[in-house]
């Protein structure tokens, strides 16, 4: 009888949106290096990705071997799996891999001790480990026992005497074309589901050494690379399986720390361009660009129409924050350069902030992002610094130094009930450092919720460059967003209060009081329906672009008006009222919102006096008034071709539900929800309108 083989790369799907889209690829490596390896076919191997399909399968044929993925976001639920394992077969060996354990041998002999349903822990790349461990048990009769007395490479395990022991870990496989390709072997075509997006790897390895990522530590220091004509190979099939099975999943993610930073990234980004133009895909990229060399990334951006954003995770703009967190080798006048050659080109660029960084103050944070939003960057993320296991800045030194405050929070959708047992994942975060009090994290927040919904993805893009064109910077329009919302109408000073009120709330001093917390019936509902828990930027700018629009443009549009007015524009432009009412209208119906499918992609009408788009294409954007028409008109408000098709399709994925649309609004490309404008033929403009655009009043 043959060794069957579970290897699991687990996602939770219990709220009814999958809390991690992305194909397996860690353990279908795995998996490909154990078939070939497997020559006289004694192993049985079976890759799962969907919890219930894996309790089913253990129950109705139980492994021998039960190996499982361990990141941030599924090491709850992989640790439930080995307790029901052992409950069904003591015998079982249970295997954990991943970066998700910290780096310390002390530490990481506890881990195995904490955890006493675990038997292996695999550290560094598995690949190739993965087949090592299941022959060795193999070798050792299945017995537990037998195998940790000849010990493990590369492994935590116990040994005879039930004590955790560890060996060293080898360096990493340098070829990596040595691993067979999990696409062209057809181990992933089960998972064109139409829900699971496909994830490549063209290499492995950062050369940089920041301390608050895995890939930061020496042993990933080395870059080792797949060949470019098997990347090309693995893409074209990748295309053509998206086009016969899964046609409405657009997306292509991409596992490289720096991807574009290669002089061969550009060649593969051509054949990626190619497949947009053979297959329609991929319509977007998901990917982390390169830090330096910005000649390359800006052509490997280019090759692929849009489809990839430049994404320039600066992290900090302080010099002694990057000098602590060991980051001081990335050039930050790389990002300069990148951020001039994209906006002269028309292409989009993203950044990264973290908050709670050794040595960030509220000052300095304020300061990068409006650095960042001065160097006209279309898109700042910012996240708040997770001690991630496995990077150097979560260690109990690093902890100590920087008098790290950390609480818990449940992971976005990261929950679930199996066998009637209620899983959670939560995660560990800086709130609080010797530079930044709790106080000014909560400040921090504020301001970052104004950069998700007044900046990024330029839905005020349009007013923003006016106010430029008055000489009035980026973070001078920005800084009024906030006290916008403070001092706006009731709905805004909800959405605001209730933002606050939240980030406050899903914080624990304790994993088990964040579980205790959410595991009551009360609450549980209240997660499940997406009312607590959620990934709470992304919710409240689901909420800003779909159900709030109006009210947001309102903010705004009164904030911006208000500035202008101190600086005199509003006498420097005749009818000014008219202009500033026309152009709200404008802005406002441009981008498509709303609380259903249908509202989102119907058009709508709207009478103006200008042709905006005409005086919006102008580089300058001079005086309004040469624009102006002869008399009103009426124009229509109707989303493209391509970006109704694609918005339809990403709707028929996600759904309209706020739970659903937090996710989508990072899964879809922005200009799927920008409408076209454009006047209506005289003779129809008396005629009712598909959908009443409203009456936009004249802002106080």
């Amino acid at each position: 009888m043959g060794t069957r083989v579970y290897l699991g790369d687990l996602r939770y799907n219990y709220s009814g949106v999958l809390a991690n889209d992305c194909m397996p690829l860690g353990v279908a490596y795995m998996k490909a290096v154990m078939d070939r390896e497997d020559a006289a076919r004694e192993i049985d191997s079976r890759i799962f990705v969907y919890a219930e399909n894996l309790l089913e399968a253990m129950r109705a044929d139980p492994p021998d071997v039960l190996m499982l993925s361990n990141y941030v976001w599924n090491e709850a639920l992989s640790h439930y799996f080995f307790r029901e394992a052992k409950a069904i077969n003591p015998n079982i060996l249970t295997v954990l891999g991943g970066p998700n354990i910290s780096l310390e041998p002390d530490r990481q002999l506890a881990y195995l001790d904490k955890y006493p349903c675990l038997d292996v822990y695999a550290l560094g790349e598995g690949d190739f480990l993965a087949h090592h461990i299941v022959q060795s048990f193999m070798d050792a009769g299945k017995s537990i026992s037998r195998l940790g007395a000849a010990g493990l490479p590369s492994s935590v395990f116990r040994n005879p005497e039930g004590h955790a022991a560890i060996d060293e870990t080898k360096p990493r496989h340098k070829v990596v074309e040595d691993i067979p390709s999990p696409w062209l072997t057809g181990i992933q075509d089960e998972f064109f589901d139409g829900k699971l997006a496909p994830m490549i790897e063209t290499n492995r390895g950062c050369p940089f050494t920041c301390t608050f990522c895995v890939q930061g530590t020496k042993y990933y220091s080395k870059i080792h690379n797949f060949s470019v004509d098997r990347i090309k190979e693995e893409i074209t099939y990748i295309a053509r399986r998206i086009k016969s099975h899964s046609p409405n999943m657009g997306t292509l993610r991409i596992a490289d720390s720096n991807y574009g930073m290669y002089e061969r990234d550009i060649e593969i980004s051509g054949h990626i361009g190619q497949m947009q133009k053979d297959y329609a895909w991929p319509t977007f990229i998901d990917a982390t660009t390169g830090k330096n060399k910005p000649e390359r990334i800006i052509k490997s951006v280019e090759k692929v129409g849009g489809a990839l954003v430049l994404y320039q995770a600066v992290q900090s703009l302080d010099e002694e924050v990057l000098r602590k967190i060991k980051r001081e080798s990335i050039k930050l006048e790389a990002y300069k350069v990148l951020e001039v050659h994209m906006r002269g080109r028309g292409l989009r660029s993203v950044s990264d902030l973290i908050l709670g960084l050794p040595g960030e103050s509220l000052t300095s944070h304020l300061r990068g992002l409006h650095q960042l939003l001065d160097s006209n960057i279309h898109q700042m993320h910012n996240f708040q610094a997770m001690m991630l296991k496995g990077a150097e800045l979560e260690s109990i030194e690093s902890r100590e130094l920087f008098k790290f405050d950390t609480r818990f929070r449940v992971l976005p959708k990261n929950y679930g009930v199996y066998g009637g047992e209620k899983v959670f994942d939560v995660e560990e975060i800086i709130v609080a450092t010797d530079t930044l009090p709790f106080e000014d994290y909560i400040t921090c927040r504020k301001w970052h919720l104004v950069s998700s919904v007044f900046w990024n993805d330029g839905w005020f893009e349009q007013v923003a460059r006016f106010a430029r064109a008055h000489g009035i910077r980026n973070s001078e329009w920005w800084s009024r967003m906030l006290p916008a919302m403070e001092n706006g109408s009731d709905e805004m000073r909800a959405f605001l209060d209730s933002f606050v009120a939240e980030t406050k709330g899903e914080l624990f001093p304790t994993p088990e009081a964040c579980i205790e917390f959410y595991s009551g019936a009360e609450n549980f509902a209240k997660l499940q329906s997406g009312e607590i828990g959620d990934n709470l930027m992304y919710r409240y700018r689901a909420i800003a672009s779909f159900h709030l629009w109006n009210e947001v443009c309102d903010a705004a549009m009164g904030a911006t008006r208000a500035l202008l007015e101190e600086r005199g524009v509003d006498g420097k432009i005749r009818d000014f009222g008219t202009f500033w009412k026309d152009f709200h209208s404008y802005l406002r119906l441009l981008h498509a919102s709303g609380r259903d499918r249908k509202a989102i992609l119907s058009s709508e009408r709207a009478t103006l006096n200008y042709d905006f788009p005409a005086w919006l294409a102008q580089g300058d954007l001079g005086d309004p008034n040469e624009c102006r028409y002869p008399g009103p008109r009426e124009v229509e408000f109707r989303l493209t071709e391509e970006g109704g098709r694609e918005l339809e399709s990403a709707l028929a994925v996600w759904t309209t539900h706020i739970k659903a649309l937090s996710k989508m609004v990072t899964r879809i490309n922005v200009d799927w929800q920008v409408r076209e404008c454009r006047v209506l033929p005289s003779g129809l403009a008396g005629q009712p309108r598909e959908a009443e655009a409203g009456a936009v009043g004249e802002l106080p």
